[in-house]
């Protein structure tokens, strides 16, 4: 019997899991092979100090020197393995959209492209943000006759990390699209993390839609789809100091204020700390 409506239970959710497992750890392998983690956790803080004065702000970075060392080389090489390995992830969660909502798989790209333009039930983190969803098609779109390219005609190269590719479908060789570093790690970025929430492994949270956000925005030629105006997202943890014994009263519009001066250009996410157990900042 056809089904009408997607069911997207937890037997579903865990199939999505399954089908992709491989390729999720595959990008991430190879960006942690150049020690070059997709997720990184950067541990920034905004301290008040117990005098009450200004704050400041402390950054963490990180940086490689590469002396005789092959491992950031195989990430500039592996473009092409990246570009490829991340449109599968979107081919399978393509697939399986249209699997659950009642329609059998086929290996043709454009009856799956055609198929997903039509009203369909996307599971909820795409059903409830409408930018989402028309972003991860207009990406599946346009990416696949560049992955035909590079699977199947090879009118691409490579060079320091970035992909430059030409569609050649119809055998017709279009105009180059150019994948910098940061595009191709976005899109890894951007997609390893849409499957996440989709399964349950991670909550999307205002702050991590604001990543997802940024990322659509840093591959906006590839969907070609108006910028969602998503200024670069920052993680802050904002601890104050206090000499008081008691609670004490937590200025938030000072501490907004103050973030905004020191992080321009930026969107921050702040997270109140306290110094003291009993400051009353939780």
């Amino acid at each position: 019997m056809r089904r009408t409506m997607p069911a997207y239970d937890p037997q579903s959710l865990a199939d999505l899991s399954d089908r992709t497992q491989y390729e999720s750890w595959l990008i991430e392998a190879v960006y942690a092979i150049a020690d070059e983690s997709l997720f990184p956790e950067w541990p920034d803080q905004m301290v008040y100090p117990a005098s009450g004065g200004e704050p400041s702000l402390g950054v963490f970075g990180r940086g490689n020197i590469v002396i005789g060392d092959w491992r950031p080389h195989f990430l500039q090489v592996g473009a092409p393995l990246i570009f490829v390995t991340t449109f599968k992830l979107l081919d399978m969660l393509a697939e399986w959209v249209l699997n659950e909502n009642g329609l059998r798989s086929t290996h043709r790209f454009a009856r799956k492209i055609s198929a997903l333009k039509d009203p369909r039930v996307f599971p909820p983190a795409i059903a409830s943000r409408d930018w989402l969803r028309e972003r991860l098609v207009g990406l599946y779109d346009h990416l696949e006759p560049l992955r035909g390219t590079v699977v199947h005609a090879r009118h691409f190269k490579t060079s320091d990390g970035a992909l430059r590719v030409s569609s050649s479908k119809g055998n017709t060789v279009g105009p180059e699209v150019t994948f910098a570093p940061k595009e191709l790690r976005s899109l890894s970025v951007l997609v390893v993390s849409v499957m996440r929430y989709i399964d349950g492994t991670w909550k999307l949270d205002p702050y991590r839609e604001k990543l997802l956000r940024r990322s659509l925005d840093e591959l906006a030629h590839l969907h070609r789809l108006p910028s969602l105006g998503q200024e670069p997202p920052r993680f802050l943890t904002v601890r104050g100091y206090s000499i008081q014994l008691e609670s004490v009263e937590v200025n938030i519009a000072r501490i907004r204020h103050d973030v905004r001066k020191m992080c321009p250009g930026q969107d921050a996410h702040i997270r109140p700390q306290s110094g003291n157990r009993d400051a009353g900042w939780q």
